[in-house]
């Protein structure tokens, strides 16, 4: 698989997002809506050489087309740094507004020169007084910014993670082992106590998971890397980044 100039494979960072539809979708009954809290995850390959897998395939069809061409080598391909993630999310909430942050991270192979490189693609949302604002940031630091547009009705109220599990300290409510499948191994998100922790845009937070992204065929983890609820979170942090 080539990658077009500029462009970066996330597929296995945006997988677990769609995780949580395996725990049912419903409409939901807002119970944790006006606390604050700041949340950190990261998602991360459980194998960094099955990570790599696709792209040295690449890189070494790219490295042979360059030798019948009579090109000089490529340099070597880009080795993941031993703390590489594949996404890292921020939730914020004030209470009043909320704010989603999503880095994700991967390998762009340029299909003309061979080079390698890790980059990265932000993207932010913020809801407020029933908007959502959201901008997108490329890899080359373009910033688009979105028109602002009325909050879907659309949730999930987490019904469906019904096993309670305490995970580094950290309450999580679990999707049950009935609900797993082969490309969702686990699933859990946050426990508020009387319900499930919700983002701006009213879907659970997911805290831990595993799963498999098939294009791949890598396993790849979620955990959380800080946790605060109930901590104040001042209104100016809910707001999108400056774009350039």
């Amino acid at each position: 698989m080539f990658m077009m100039p500029g462009r970066v494979i996330r597929c296995a960072g945006a997988a677990l997002g769609m995780f949580v539809a395996f725990a049912g979708c419903d409409r939901q009954t807002v119970v944790a809506a006006a606390l604050p809290y700041e949340i950190v995850t990261q998602e991360r390959p459980e194998s960094h050489e099955a990570y790599m897998r696709v792209f040295r395939l690449a890189y070494d069809m790219c490295a042979h087309v360059r030798a019948i061409q009579n090109l000089p080598p490529p340099p070597p391909l880009v080795t993941l740094p031993a703390d590489f993630v594949i996404n890292r999310s921020t939730y914020l909430s004030s209470g009043r507004g909320y704010l989603i942050r999503h880095e994700d991270f991967g390998v762009d192979l340029n299909e003309t020169d061979c080079k390698s490189s890790i980059g990265s693609v932000m993207t932010e949302t913020v809801v407020r007084g029933g908007q959502v604002y959201a901008q997108r940031r490329e890899a080359d630091g373009h910033t688009d910014v979105e028109e602002p547009m009325p909050l879907s009705q659309a949730s999930m109220d987490g019904a469906g993670f019904t096993e309670k599990r305490t995970v580094g300290g950290i309450a999580m409510r679990c999707a049950p082992v009935t609900a797993r499948t082969d490309i969702a191994l686990e699933t859990c998100v946050g426990d508020e106590g009387t319900g499930v922790l919700l983002d701006g845009l009213r879907y659970p937070i997911i805290l831990h998971a595993r799963g498999i992204v098939p294009v791949m065929n890598v396993v790849v983890v979620t955990d959380p890397v800080s946790v605060q609820i109930g901590k104040p979170v001042p209104e100016e942090r809910i707001a999108l980044s400056r774009a350039k």
